[in-house]
C-alpha cells in the first residue's frame, strides 16, 4: 500500500514539506453486491474531488460467474462519465460541477495529477477496452 506517515501532522498540526496534495483511489468492483456503483477511479484533494467512471468490469464478464443472490451485474456496462465536486462549497457532494466553466482550469490540473498518480502507482489497465476508455476520456 502506498502512502506516508501522518504522525507529524497529528502531533504538530503542520504538514511536512513533502506532503501529498492529492490522493488516488480506485473502485474496480463494477455494479457488485447490489450497490450498483460503476467502476471508477479518482483523485481527492482538500478542496476538490474528481472521479472518472469507466463503467466496465475489470475482466471480461464472460470470465466471471455471477454469484446468485449477490446482485452482481458484471455484464452490465455504464457510459463513461466524470464527476467533479468543490468540497469547500459542497461538502456532501450533491452538485456535480464537471461542466461548470468556472472550474475548467482546476479540472484540467486534477486530470493531469490523476494521470501522473496512476503512472507513479503502476495503475495501467491490462484490459484493452478499459485502457481505450481511459485514453479517450482522460485527456487534459
Amino acid at each position: 500500500m502506498q502512502g506516508m506517515s501522518f504522525a507529524e501532522k497529528l502531533t504538530t498540526g503542520e504538514e511536512p514539506d513533502e506532503w501529498r496534495t492529492g490522493t488516488y483511489y480506485r473502485c474496480w468492483m463494477h455494479r457488485a453486491h447490489r450497490h450498483a456503483n460503476p467502476a471508477h477511479f479518482g483523485i481527492r484533494t482538500k478542496d476538490y474531488k474528481l472521479i472518472f467512471f469507466y463503467g466496465r468490469y475489470w475482466k471480461d464478464a464472460g470470465e466471471v460467474a455471477n454469484i446468485e443472490g449477490w446482485g452482481n451485474r458484471y455484464d452490465f456496462e455504464t457510459p463513461p462519465a466524470w464527476e467533479f465536486y468543490d468540497l469547500r462549497n459542497d461538502p456532501h457532494e450533491m452538485d456535480n460541477r464537471y461542466r461548470d466553466d468556472r472550474y475548467h482550469d482546476v479540472i484540467n490540473e486534477l486530470k493531469a495529477d490523476l494521470l501522473k498518480l496512476r503512472e507513479e502507482l503502476g495503475e495501467d489497465d491490462e484490459i484493452p477496452e478499459i485502457q481505450k476508455l481511459i485514453d479517450d476520456n482522460c485527456k487534459v
